[in-house]
């Protein structure tokens, strides 16, 4: 049975050491065309971490391989095979382990994220991950039936830092504590989705080390565009109704070659010294939402 916070966002795990941060909200939810690789930690025993606050840091050195890994691919909603199951889905994730391929099917709006059904399987009412806005201290209840079977669980958003693992240190890390405090999830502040780990005073830690895919899978700019594609003199990057975004560019090896922040609905990129060839534009709007677009430079 799958829980929220069960070791099942768009950042790559820092390998040098890094500031805590003081992090007091977390509502951002991966898009279509986000891509990573985990790989599974744990330590059987760990004590001594702190429970609340922001500017934290969680030491998880202790923590050895366990030799299991999987991909997570965020996929358009009619990409998944169980598309008509599920019609108010509007973000699946496609999740390869074991061998095996599960679809997440997710219900997100401007107000919360819910996965409503693992392939085939159900969840009455859905399984509430987070609402907006969500601060320190904010609480909300998960309720939700699988098989005729009732489950409820209260999550509280308690602290923020940094986890100083065996490969580098984990930036802008944010926990949950659960019914009773027996349990706390952690997730990276960009996904609320998928959590990174989970840590239990006296007993252990589990730890996942998230990296991007090689390569970023095509997705349609958020309700907006791109032109002229192909270029070799400007592109103009429109998203409206967005009152920011930043922007980053992306050859063939996933190089940034130019990046930038606009405050407005819509960017000018000079591309004339950009050597011919495709490359990714990659634009997170003011909530860390995600998309990319393919531009061919001439």
């Amino acid at each position: 049975m799958n829980t929220p916070l069960h070791a099942a966002l768009l950042l790559t795990l820092c390998t040098g050491t890094a500031t805590a941060q003081t992090l007091t909200d977390a509502n951002s939810i991966p898009s279509v065309g986000h891509t990573e690789t985990r790989t599974y930690y744990n330590s059987p025993n760990a004590s001594g971490w702190a429970l609340t606050g922001t500017g934290n840091t969680w030491d998880a050195t202790a923590v050895t391989t366990f030799g299991l890994t999987a991909t997570v691919a965020y996929r358009a909603p009619g990409d998944s095979p169980f598309a008509g199951l599920y019609p108010t889905t509007t973000l699946c994730a496609e999740r390869y382990q074991n061998m095996n391929t599960e679809w997440r099917h997710y219900l997100v709006d401007a107000a919360h994220a819910e996965m409503i059904g693992i392939s085939a399987e159900n969840f009455t009412g859905g399984r509430t991950y987070c609402t907006y806005p969500f601060s320190i201290g904010s609480t909300f209840t998960d309720d939700w039936t699988l098989n005729g079977n009732n489950y409820s669980d209260t999550y509280t958003y308690v602290a923020s830092g940094e986890v100083v693992a065996p490969w580098g240190t984990i930036p802008d890390v944010v926990m949950f504590e659960t019914s009773g405090g027996f349990s706390y999830y952690l997730y990276l502040a960009n996904n609320l989705l998928d959590p990174i780990g989970d840590y239990t005073p006296g007993f252990g830690i589990n730890l996942w080390q998230v990296e991007l895919g090689m390569g970023i899978a095509d997705a349609p700019v958020l309700q907006g565009g791109l032109w002229p594609n192909p270029t070799s003199d400007e592109l103009t990057l429109s998203l409206p109704l967005q009152h920011g975004f930043t922007y980053t560019l992306l050859d063939a090896s996933g190089r940034a070659v130019r990046s930038g922040t606009s405050t407005s609905d819509r960017a000018v990129l000079d591309v004339r010294s950009c050597t011919p060839g495709v490359y990714h534009v990659v634009t997170t709007d003011m909530r860390g939402r995600r998309a990319t677009g393919k531009l061919v430079v001439k």
